[in-house]
């Protein structure tokens, strides 16, 4: 009997379903399908602004990893001139060194020099002196030796 009374109570509500369908005003429907027309048109404007953001979307991403790969770029290049900026500081630092060295070198042989010239002078004097010593020593006659000579 139970079975029986749980059919009874699914078909009166089906029946009353039915009943309740069926009463529909014939002008809410009109009314409810410009509806349903409004909503698939923004419907459908909704799916195509969705399109237009993905593509936008894509393209801004491929944007991006273009940049990425530029900054990538640059920045080895701008490891390479630091590189360069730095072997030139050392080149610079090693010219300074070398021209310090030619600067105390060129000084070492000035003085040097100004030695060997006082050197040279002191030389000349004494070389003229003992030429001067020396020339008095001469006899200004020849002196001759005969047979019974001393």
């Amino acid at each position: 009997m139970n079975r029986v009374r749980n059919s009874l109570i699914v078909l009166l509500v089906a029946a009353v379903g039915v009943w309740g369908c069926s009463q529909a005003n014939p002008g809410q429907s009109a009314a409810q399908a410009e509806q349903i027309k409004t909503l698939q048109a923004k419907c459908n404007k909704l799916e195509d602004d969705y399109k237009s953001a993905a593509a936008a979307r894509d393209q801004a991403r491929k944007r991006v990893a273009t940049l990425e790969e530029e900054r990538a770029a640059v920045d080895e290049q701008v490891a390479q001139l630091q590189k360069q900026v730095e072997a030139g500081k050392l080149v610079v630092k090693e010219r300074d060194d070398l021209r310090q060295q030619i600067d105390s070198r060129t000084g070492e042989r000035d003085q040097l020099q100004a030695r060997c010239d006082k050197l040279k002078k002191g030389l000349q004097t004494l070389l003229g002196q003992d030429d001067a010593l020396a020339a008095p020593v001469r006899p200004a006659t020849p002196i001759i030796l005969g047979a019974g000579g001393l």
